[in-house]
């Protein structure tokens, strides 16, 4: 992916168009129709959301992805992960979550990860998998203890709007954090990017350019 390193990349965001001077990396569900069309702005990660687990079977999930995958239309796979409060149940979630994994090993791509109480089980089976692989973690907003943990185990962690509240745990050690591993998103939420990259390099104590150059080099 070759980006120009004086913009602001929003990492993981829904149908979003880039604003001035922002890139977006566009999070296609699987089981939707979609096209990828070439954009110097805008690229693509597809995968089966774990709401969705229950719509394909790991064949058809299997073929889509090898499909867009040999046409370099997506730069990595997911979203894809458990989530104990919406879905299918954790079994499925689960067996699809792995199918995603199995491709992105087999042609070096990142997993985009999306964990909901399930930090422990994501942690778990990285572990058990010994997976080689970039796995992110989009829009985190766990404990710093956890953050830590699953970044010493080789996670990168996106972060979104809670790193602007100042009540949240989240806004209070983000600049705790290795800058190497993080991302900035907007996710389908009502955020601007850019007012992210100018919170997010004050607790960092860095100049927004200066992130900007960051985050493209953690790609």
């Amino acid at each position: 992916m070759n980006i120009s390193e004086n913009v602001y990349l929003n990492f993981h965001a829904h149908k979003q168009e880039p604003a001035e001077g922002e890139t977006v990396i566009q999070s296609l569900f699987l089981q939707e129709e979609f096209t990828t069309q070439q954009h110097d702005r805008i690229s693509f990660t597809a995968g089966l959301h774990p709401w969705h687990a229950e719509q394909m079977s790991t064949n058809e999930i299997e073929k889509k992805l090898e499909h867009l995958i040999k046409e370099n239309q997506i730069l990595a796979v997911g979203e894809t992960g458990l989530d104990k409060l919406k879905g299918p149940a954790l079994d499925l979630q689960l067996s699809v979550f792995k199918m995603h994994i199995e491709i992105a090993e087999k042609h070096g791509l990142p997993v985009i990860v999306h964990s909901v109480k399930t930090h422990n089980e994501v942690l778990k089976l990285k572990k058990d998998l010994n997976s080689k692989v970039s796995w992110v973690l989009h829009h985190f907003n766990g404990s710093k203890q956890l953050a830590l943990d699953l970044i010493e185990h080789g996670f990168y962690l996106s972060v979104s709007h809670h790193i602007m509240g100042s009540d949240a745990r989240l806004s209070r050690y983000l600049g705790d954090l290795p800058v190497d591993k993080i991302f900035l998103e907007t996710d389908d939420f009502d955020v601007d990017i850019k007012r992210l990259y100018e919170v997010a390099a004050a607790k960092y104590g860095i100049n927004t350019d200066d992130l900007k150059k960051q985050i493209i080099q953690n790609l």
